[in-house]
């Protein structure tokens, strides 16, 4: 969804400006608001058992974050923090709920994030499941929308279900081929083509 499609939907919302490493919502929160993401980058993220932080989505700009929760009115499955800071558009639930009642285009703009979002998912679990590290690392970094300078090694690695170390190491071999570039926290596509020979 665009923000001009957004703003043509629902011209009443508010426009609101977070700061890196503030919440936007936590785990059983029950929504408020639909929220559109103007610009910035927010992490969706759970703790498993022993209070360790597993990723299970990024959101960019162009995104409305966890419509699911909002369409369903449940609590939101898992918490979400700004990784850079974000500009987002804010509409009340009961607006929302309205003019989805009302709006086929809403419905349809709706339709094609939630596809889209089951798409990233699909790619997630075939990724977990099917492959070795090297594997998941390359096929991650081929299909991964966001500037991964905006993430620290740690956070990909949990999104990968790998320890970091395992990741430092993929990511070795994948610069000796010359398919990537590491400088610090970033990563730079060098051969985006090439990451594809891994998976």
């Amino acid at each position: 969804m665009t923000l001009q499609e957004f703003t043509q939907i629902f011209p009443e919302a508010q426009h609101f400006k977070i700061k890196r490493s503030k919440f936007i919502f936590y785990e059983g929160d029950k929504p408020a608001y639909c929220d559109f993401l103007i610009s910035g980058n927010v992490q969706i993220f759970k703790y498993d058992s022993n209070a360790n932080e597993i990723t299970l989505n990024y959101f960019t700009d162009g995104s409305i974050i966890a419509e699911l929760a909002v369409i369903e009115n449940i609590e939101y499955p898992a918490t979400a923090r700004c990784i850079s800071d974000v500009e987002l558009l804010r509409c009340p639930i009961s607006e929302f709920h309205k003019k989805l009642k009302e709006n086929v285009d809403l419905n349809q703009l709706i339709l094609k994030s939630l596809l889209e979002k089951m798409k990233i998912l699909n790619l997630t679990i075939n990724r977990t499941l099917t492959m070795d590290s090297l594997q998941r690392v390359s096929h991650f970094l081929y299909h991964f929308p966001l500037d991964t300078c905006n993430l620290k090694h740690h956070q990909i690695a949990s999104m990968l279900a790998l320890r970091p170390e395992t990741f430092s190491r993929a990511l070795k071999i994948l610069r000796e081929t010359n398919a990537i570039e590491v400088e610090k926290t970033c990563i730079k596509l060098l051969q985006k083509e090439k990451l594809i020979e891994f998976f």
